[in-house]
Formats: structure tokens, sequence, C-alpha cells
């Protein structure tokens, strides 16, 4: 049964690692070709969502809190554990499962998205992420942004109100 647990990206990395398994890094390593190491995007403290089947970490994705809004801290799907590698009816279904607990878990926020993965981006967009507007975004990101070419970017943003409304939407 896939279980969810919640921590620190320092946590998440070690978990994976505790496992044997090491392609999956904190951002401060992975954002060298896209963002700078010291962006605020690549060390504002994020919160990770580690999915788990059995006693085995499969996937990981998570946000930073920053300001008004929320950064995606990044996502990684194992690697032995991706629908190439499952099976054709498996693809796909980690990345669902991955974004439903990112905008379970997100609020009222508006949580923005750099997306290297095409395919990734193109599950997000299924499940109701939009173009990004950078205009939103605090300035120093925007700043941070400047130049940067992700393959998308995206956000998302749903403001939950009251419960007939959480009623509609279950």
């Amino acid at each position: 049964m896939p279980e969810w647990k919640t921590m620190s990206e320092e946590e998440a990395v070690k978990t994976f690692e505790e496992d044997g398994y090491f392609d999956y890094q904190k951002r401060t390593m992975r954002y060298g070709d896209k963002l700078p190491a010291d962006s605020i995007w690549a060390t504002a403290p994020a919160t990770m969502f580690v999915l788990f089947n059995g006693n085995i970490p499969v996937g990981v994705i998570g946000f930073s809190k920053y300001k008004n809004v929320l950064l995606m801290a990044g996502t990684h799907i194992r690697e032995e554990c991706r629908g190439k590698n499952l099976g054709p009816e498996w693809k796909g279904m980690i990345a669902r499962a991955l974004i439903s607990k990112l905008l379970e878990e997100k609020g009222n926020k508006t949580l923005y998205g750099n997306a290297v993965s095409l395919s990734f981006a193109k599950q997000m967009r299924s499940m109701g992420f939009i173009d990004m507007d950078k205009e939103s975004l605090p300035i120093e990101i925007q700043a941070e942004l400047e130049g940067i070419d992700y393959p998308d970017q995206l956000q998302k943003w749903m403001k939950i109100s009251d419960e007939w409304f959480n009623m509609v939407m279950i």
C-alpha cells in the first residue's frame, strides 16, 4: 500500500540514499544548469512529500514557502519506478500521484513551478496548471528567472473558501 511521509529536503535525500539510491539530489546540486545554486528557488527551506511503496521510496515532490507564494522544490521519480520501466499501464501514474499530493498540501497559495520534463509539464497542465505569470512573483524571484529558459513554466491557484465549495470539488 503506498504511503506518504513529509520531511525536509535533507531528510528526503537521506531517505533515498539510505535505500541505496543516489540519483535524487538537493536543489542546490540539481539547479546549476538552470538556476544558480544560491538562488532563492534553490535555497528556501522546502517541505517534501515522499511516496513509499512498502519500505521503498519511489518518488518525491515538494515546495518552498517564499513570501506569499509557493515555489516547487522539484520532483523526482526513482528510475526503476518510472512508467517506461514498469510498462505502459504505469505511464504517468506516479507523476499524477505526486502532483495530486502537492495540490492537496498547498492550501490556497499560488504554486509556481519550472518543469524540466515536458511530459511532466503535460501531466501538470492536465491537472489544471496554466502558464506562469512571472509578474505576480516577488520581484527578487522575477530577477532570478530573468533570461532562464525552462522547457515549461507553470502555476496553479485555487482558493478554497467554504464547505460548500469543498463539497462541490469532491
